[in-house]
């Protein structure tokens, strides 16, 4: 084994609350599925969830803004390429969320 792979073994074992021996034999003759860092999945998943909401914001105001921009006949090509940016930068966000979701899910 090395360093690393004894480092992180210790770290997954530490994150499910076991000694190392203790992880490896619930695995071993367990069958239990893999452990989850609730905490850092919280952490992770709060920052996802306020960046949606950043971005979120930033869709109604530019929204708000190209309605105006409609209204009075000008519609910037500026704003619609922020617009897009701004919603890929969502779809990212909702991409890693899901990725998150999967993995609690696999266990």
């Amino acid at each position: 084994m090395t360093d690393e792979e004894k480092s992180r073994l210790q770290e997954m074992a530490s994150n499910s609350g076991r000694t190392v021996s203790g992880y490896i034999r619930a695995k071993l003759f367990g069958g239990e599925k893999a452990t989850i860092n609730a905490v850092e999945f919280l952490k992770e998943y709060k920052t996802q969830i306020h960046e949606m909401q950043k971005i979120g914001n930033n869709i109604n105001q530019l929204t708000h803004y190209a309605n105006i921009c409609i209204k009075s006949g000008v519609v910037s090509e500026a704003v619609i390429q922020e617009m897009n940016q701004t919603i890929g930068g969502l779809t990212k966000i909702e991409i890693k969320l899901e990725d998150i979701m999967r993995r609690i899910v696999k266990g």
